[in-house]
Parts: C-alpha cells; structure tokens; sequence
C-alpha cells in the first residue's frame, strides 16, 4: 500500500512497489494529471497501460485499418490465431502474441 510522501504532493511505494511513486511532479506530467514514475524515472500514463486482451476493434485501430481488413488478414495468415475467446465467444489476442504486427 502507497505511502504519502512528507512533501505531500505524491505517493511513494513500500515493499515490492518500493521506489515507485505517483506524481504530478514529473516531466510527463500534463496540467497537473500524475503519472506513475518507475525506480529508474520513467513516467507511465493511462495511456501506457497495456489491456489483458486485445479485441478485433482495438487490433483493427492499433494497426490502422479497418476490422474487416482484419479479418481479411486473418484469413490469410498474415494475423495469428487468437489466443482465445470470452465468454461472449468473442476472439482476443494477448499482447505476446501480437507484439511483432505493432512494430
């Protein structure tokens, strides 16, 4: 659990989040939005986060084109199988797998 900070304009880690902290004292800050600052001063936004599953949507966006391309794709090939299906039997992909299409 976060500590506040004796300044008291962040939050500092304790154990296994020890040197992490949340900030809006930081470089990356925008218009006083924190950020989350690693050990070694890398800044993380909400925009950093990386999501558990990557649906068709957010795979078609992430390599701009359409969700029927996609597919297109898929049906190719030239995108791997997805990783699994939820529970609304849509397909999703995790990170791992998609990793070299987002370079």
């Amino acid at each position: 659990m976060p500590t506040k900070s004796k300044s008291g304009d962040e939050w500092v880690g304790t154990g296994i989040w020890s040197g992490w902290r949340i900030t809006s004292d930081h470089a990356a800050s925008s218009h006083g939005q924190p950020v989350l600052v690693s050990p070694d001063g890398r800044a993380f936004g909400p925009g950093d986060i990386v999501p558990d599953r990557y649906y068709h949507t957010e795979l078609a966006r992430l390599l701009g084109t359409s969700r029927q391309a996609l597919m297109d794709r898929r049906r190719r090939g030239t995108v791997p199988e997805p990783d699994g299906y939820d529970e609304r039997g849509r397909p999703y992909w995790r990170y791992e797998s998609i990793r070299h299409l987002l370079r």
